[in-house]
């Protein structure tokens, strides 16, 4: 993991603790920082031009974020906001741009890093053509309630997840309680039975 390799890098720079809800950037934003998550959990958000959010993906410990539009000398795609109480780690343009003259291998680390979150995008988007609306669901909810235990997610932030609306969530969950392989707790729910779900 490249929060470990360069971990003597960015301790030299403070550690911010943010809350639920606030913003690291904002869409269209110029990049200024590369940020490393130490703990904590930060969803990335994109607004179509006719006003549509879609929930891109999730970055939690130890992950990098805001690198491909710093490199790319592009303004950010999406808006990054903090799910939990998160612990942030900011390292400056001019750090960067020093970091990066000096050690070919830091560079060399953050392409890794930027390919293997192309592949993934690729792969997402392939199963996303080949699922079902059904399917897309019953793995968001299996893959966000797993991997991400604490948080409450609601259910626009599932369907956004999982390029589906809100109201075929709403009535899939009732489909998945009545045959009880969940169980809503308010606006959480709980895993009763992770096979069925994922082979939903």
């Amino acid at each position: 993991m490249i929060y470990d390799q360069v971990s003597e890098f960015i301790s030299q720079f403070p550690v911010q603790q943010l809350e639920r809800n606030d913003i690291l950037y904002h869409q269209d934003d110029t990049p200024q920082f590369i940020y490393f998550i130490k703990k904590g959990l930060v969803g990335l958000f994109h607004i179509t031009e006719n006003g549509k959010e879609t929930f891109l993906r999730v970055f939690s410990d130890k992950a990098m974020l805001g690198h491909r539009s710093y490199f790319a000398e592009q303004n950010y795609h999406a808006t990054a906001i903090c799910l939990s109480k998160t612990e942030i780690i900011k390292v400056p343009k001019e750090k960067c741009e020093e970091v990066c003259a000096t050690s070919p291998s830091f560079l060399k680390m953050v392409l890794k890093r930027v390919a293997t979150d192309l592949a993934e995008a690729e792969l997402r988007l392939s199963h996303i053509q080949d699922k079902t609306a059904k399917q897309r669901i019953a793995e968001a909810l299996l893959f966000l309630k797993l991997k991400y235990p604490d948080i409450t997610w609601t259910r626009k932030e599932i369907a956004e997840y999982s390029s589906s609306t809100h109201e075929s969530v709403a009535r899939l969950m009732t489909e998945l309680e009545e045959l009880k392989i969940i169980k809503k707790i308010g606006r959480d729910f709980e895993i009763l039975d992770k096979d069925k779900l994922l082979h939903f």
